[in-house]
């Protein structure tokens, strides 16, 4: 029916840090804004998370890399969000390494300009490293949203910043109703849909 319009899809890709122990409020926020979020589990999440209660929440199994697709398809994504995302995923990411699923479709939103969204987790003693501050620049300068810490936390030690992704996310729904009869062919403009970073 013209006008009629289904809830907007966010892929969300979860590495191993400590914060994932913290993930299902963040689901949960993302459908309180009428998203529909499908889990995919970069190869070093697996004992991070709860594959259980995320499936159950989301009405949808965590993806992995040894699923078959015709399994488990995944509908095509409105946006993305990498939270936690590690140290090792966020370097391979922003030199094109294509190696686990998680990564190869991190590439394909990346070279099609759907927007993303990382929190970057790294272990503190990586936090500052050369390598991993360049791929930071390297995801920005490509229109990806970056939000804090990139770096340790201090002595007293900061809350993961759920609030902060729970914002961009918000900033993204005003832009995401998308038509119900859409299919293939959909397409979205970075340039209306992507909120960038500084």
């Amino acid at each position: 029916m013209p006008g009629k319009s289904r809830s907007p899809v966010l892929h969300l890709v979860v590495c191993g840090a400590e914060p994932a122990a913290g993930l299902a409020p963040f689901v949960a926020a993302c459908q309180e804004l009428s998203w529909e979020v499908h889990v995919i589990a970069a190869p070093d999440a697996t004992a991070a998370i709860d594959r259980a209660t995320l499936a159950d929440l989301t009405r949808h199994p965590v993806h992995e890399e040894e699923q078959p697709e015709t399994l488990y398809p995944l509908p095509p994504a409105d946006a993305y969000a990498v939270a936690p995302a590690s140290f090792d995923l966020v370097n391979k990411w922003a030199y094109g390494l294509n190696d686990n699923l998680a990564l190869r479709l991190l590439n394909e939103a990346t070279a099609v300009g759907l927007p993303v969204l990382v929190v970057p987790a790294p272990e503190p003693a990586l936090a500052r490293h050369p390598a991993f501050l360049e791929s930071l620049t390297r995801l920005r300068h490509w229109g990806v949203t970056v939000t804090g810490p990139a770096e340790a936390a201090d002595e007293v030690g900061e809350p993961f910043p759920w609030h902060t992704a729970e914002q961009v996310v918000s900033a993204w729904t005003r832009f995401a109703r998308v038509p119900a009869q859409a299919g293939a062919g959909r397409a979205h403009r970075a340039d209306d849909l992507a909120l960038r970073s500084g």
